[in-house]
């Protein structure tokens, strides 16, 4: 996988197809692993780049604050340095909330949005289960944060019939890196779109999973009412990961948005 040193920090990327540039930004403690199943499809049309951001994946862990718009420098700057003056931008969850930064502050990089399970603003129910997530840190037991995550990513229909996903998911998150994590889960906390959005100029395409616990619907809802002529396409049955649990709904809307825009 390569790498390149953007913003002062090691970002490792990986780079498939050809065509107009679709960037692939994960969410909070994943890595571009989690694009793995879709990446083929997508670069059947696209010059697809999924990258780890600074503390996740195989990237550079630095310590100190993180914050949501230092995540979309580092993008900005990995866009430099591979030579995409503008992209599709694809987010998940806290890579939506990256997205969405880009498109309000850095318009002339977005071609369009897709906002998958994200949110726009610190709504009080998400901060409680970020703050529970912060505790289990300050324990360092990240089996018990892997524990507490899962009810809220998946479907429990999907947590039935998927055992070793479960088991992937467990032994990655043990994995990670604690402080950087924490520097995550706080940016996370602090993201604040509200007032912002309406001037995101990119077509948008809001994304999400009617199961999604840690993101219900609503958050999904108020960002395709704010940001103007967003579009919302609701995943029945889906969890946190749409991309995961009902790939073939997911890739159709993405699909047919990307063609046309």
């Amino acid at each position: 996988m390569p790498q390149v040193s953007v913003n002062n920090v090691a970002i490792h990327y990986t780079e498939s197809g050809q065509g107009t540039p679709l960037l692939l930004l994960h969410g909070l403690g994943g890595s571009h692993e989690i694009w793995l199943p879709v990446i083929p499809e997508l670069a059947k049309s696209h010059r697809v780049v999924a990258a780890d951001h600074r503390g996740h994946g195989a990237s550079a862990k630095p310590r100190g604050s993180y914050s949501i718009r230092l995540f979309a420098e580092d993008w900005l700057a990995l866009m430099g340095a591979l030579g995409i003056d503008r992209a599709h931008i694809l987010g998940l969850s806290m890579g939506g909330a990256i997205a969405m930064r880009l498109g309000a502050e850095h318009s002339e990089r977005v071609r369009s949005l897709a906002l998958v399970d994200t949110w726009a603003f610190p709504h009080p129910d998400f901060l409680a289960l970020l703050r529970q997530r912060l505790e289990a840190l300050g324990t360092g037991d990240l089996a018990a944060y892997a524990e507490a995550a899962i009810p809220q990513l998946y479907s429990p229909e999907f947590v039935r019939a998927n055992p070793k996903a479960l088991a992937d998911y467990r032994a990655r998150v043990t994995s990670l890196d604690l402080g950087t994590l924490r520097s995550s889960v706080q940016a996370c906390i602090d993201h604040d779109m509200q007032g912002r959005l309406q001037t995101i100029k990119a077509p948008t395409l809001v994304l999400v999973g009617s199961e999604d616990r840690l993101l219900p619907p609503f958050h999904s809802e108020y960002l395709q009412r704010s940001i103007p002529g967003a579009r919302l396409s609701v995943i029945k049955g889906s969890g946190h990961f749409p991309h995961l649990e009902r790939p073939r709904e997911f890739l159709q809307a993405l699909t047919e948005f990307l063609a046309s825009h």
